[in-house]
């Protein structure tokens, strides 16, 4: 990435503790790690307080809002994928039932350990996207009984 292209997030760095930081780079690792995501640093229009925003193409995935302990993240649904995912039974139910009362929810992540079904649920819109994107239905894996 060139230095142009390259995002500073000190500014975030400065907002948040230590262990939130850490929270936030293992996200934004794995989000690297899904081919075709990009991350866009916009900026709210009064506080000019950046948001970070992951897109796969140009559909948002979700964004996020880091200060002190805590990450919130905007996960954005529209009807169609909210129906698919709210469907679908791998995903924890507390998860699909978030995602089935709005077109957005609001998830909070203060460890590692919230980020797991976190991530699930992007790779499902990630999924979806990249189905409806390529035309094909994505491969569904046979699961363990």
């Amino acid at each position: 990435m060139s230095r142009r292209e390259a995002t500073d997030l000190s500014m975030i760095a400065d907002r948040v503790q230590p262990q939130t930081w850490s929270v936030f780079q293992g996200l934004r690792t794995r989000m690297r790690q899904l081919r075709g995501v990009t991350m866009k640093v916009q900026y709210e229009k009064h506080s000019r307080e950046p948001i970070p925003s992951f897109y796969y193409g140009n559909r948002q995935l979700f964004r996020v809002h880091a200060r002190g302990e805590e990450i919130s993240a905007t996960f954005h649904t529209d009807y169609k994928a909210r129906n698919r995912i709210t469907e679908n039974q791998s995903l924890d139910w507390r998860v699909r039932d978030q995602v089935k009362k709005r077109t957005w929810a609001a998830f909070t992540l203060r460890s590692s350990k919230d980020l797991g079904p976190f991530m699930d649920l992007v790779r499902a819109k990630y999924a979806l996207i990249d189905e409806e994107l390529s035309g094909r239905p994505v491969e569904e894996r046979p699961m363990a009984i």
